[in-house]
């Protein structure tokens, strides 16, 4: 089946309908999105390059619902800002139900504005036309299709917050859903955050699709932490593009966590946009059942002095699925560039599989670069030592696997997340389902891993 048949189709029959509920900086390019996936023809499948382990073909196929109307749902189920107040961490919390941006009540210090994206727009309509994002990208050409909404962050000039702003994207609809999300994250020149997303479904008994794009721009000699979350269920999938531009002296942090789900399919692009840019992309999986979890990055090098590293760490248990596929540009004119990329692996069950190819492209001498792989199975003399002192296997396998995700953790660098994050990990590799319980989201089921 041809899914991107049907999308477009709705599309032309809905087109007043979606351009009704949203500002026209969002509606004036989905005529161009439009055109470029009909010249496209279908979506990427699975054995298309870049797609050795996720067809996005199969994740759009389902009959999904798409709220173009913005017929209410209600509210997350509790009523209010579902605010997930992450042990000791203390954020400005924001909501997206479904699509729809939720934030009443919200304090924020002076320089931080944190607000719907189609009331930005309406507001200032030229925000539209600053990106990172390509638009010839199928997913990025489907969210400007469909997207309404969504969430916009800008921090002023010089101004460093004070504690991380934290989106928590839900899903509540009682039939399946395709939501189309958007974040925007604008930092001025010298400003400093950190931002939290976290996607969570409320139920384990519906299908869910997040199609979502994440738009980092960031000021010379600005900072950003961008930690993304995802602890779903096994029909719930996630199709998201992030894509970053930095000006001179800027440094980007991006940290994924990926927890439980079903497929997921995360691109990373990251562009220099000046001399000195610091750039660290970082991955952890943690994937049992049938689960997929495919991570590409794309980080071009495109000015001096610029250094760019990456980590992306994953454990595989029963029958799941990873992919890895990073590439790295660097430009001739690109000197004094500092590019490191590495992926390790580890398969807890003999049906586990991974795919991974590290690639660099090098285009000027005057650099430093190196990219690997490694892929294998727990340490069996480390294992036979842990039981001879009387730890038993499911323990002494539990910390080594803690063990090898260490590193990754370390990419934090917010301790309380850190530390919190080390905890549902823990309980993930326990067999619970890591969300946080004091943010209200029950164990949607236990799966010994």
């Amino acid at each position: 089946m041809n899914a991107l048949t049907q999308y477009l189709t709705l599309y032309r029959d809905c087109r007043a309908t979606i351009d009704a509920h949203a500002p026209d900086a969002l509606n004036r390019r989905r005529e161009a999105a439009f055109s470029r996936l009909e010249s496209l023809g279908r979506l990427p499948e699975r054995g298309d390059e870049g797609f050795e382990k996720v067809s996005v073909n199969d994740m759009f196929a389902p009959d999904f619902g798409i709220n173009i109307a913005r017929v209410p749902f209600g509210d997350d189920g509790r009523g209010g800002v579902h605010g997930c107040d992450i042990p000791n961490v203390g954020t400005y919390p924001v909501t997206v139900v479904n699509d729809a941006f939720r934030a009443p009540g919200l304090k924020l210090p002076g320089g931080l504005e944190v607000k719907s994206l189609a009331e930005a727009l309406k507001e200032n309509p030229a925000l539209a036309d600053v990106s990172a994002l390509d638009r010839g990208n199928p997913l990025v050409a489907l969210n400007d299709l469909f997207v309404q909404d969504g969430v916009y962050i800008h921090v002023d000039a010089g101004v460093r917050v004070d504690r991380p702003v934290q989106i928590l994207s839900l899903f509540n609809a009682s039939q399946p859903l395709m939501a189309a999300r958007r974040i925007v994250v604008h930092l001025e020149r010298g400003a400093s955050l950190s931002v939290i997303a976290c996607d969570h479904p409320r139920t384990a008994e519906v299908d869910y699709l997040s199609c979502r794009t994440v738009d980092l721009l960031l000021g010379a000699d600005s900072q950003l932490d961008f930690y993304d979350l995802e602890e779903a269920t096994p029909r719930c999938s996630r199709a998201s593009v992030t894509a970053s531009a930095q000006e001179a002296g800027s440094r980007l942090n991006v940290m994924s966590v990926t927890l439980d789900g079903g497929v997921t399919r995360n691109e990373y692009y990251a562009a220099h946009r000046g001399d000195g840019c610091s750039t660290s992309l970082g991955g952890l999986v943690i994937a049992g059942g049938a689960q997929v979890v495919d991570n590409a990055t794309f980080v071009t090098h495109d000015c001096e002095h610029g250094t760019s590293d990456q980590l992306f760490k994953y454990v595989l248990f029963d029958s799941a699925q990873g992919a890895f596929e990073g590439l790295v540009t660097v430009a001739p004119h690109a000197r004094f560039t500092d590019a490191s990329q590495s992926n390790r692996n580890l398969l807890a069950s003999p049906s586990a599989r991974m795919h991974a190819m590290p690639q660099l492209i090098i285009n000027c001498d005057d650099v430093k670069a190196s990219h690997g792989s490694a892929t294998g199975q727990l340490d069996s003399e480390a294992l036979f030592y842990m039981r001879s002192r009387g730890i038993p296997l499911a323990e002494a396998r539990t910390m080594l696997i803690s063990a090898f995700m260490a590193e990754g953790l370390d990419r934090i660098h917010h301790e309380p997340l850190r530390q919190t994050l080390r905890m549902l990990l823990d309980r993930r590799l326990h067999g619970c389902s890591a969300s946080c319980e004091s943010c209200g989201i029950e164990p949607l089921r236990r799966r010994q891993v």
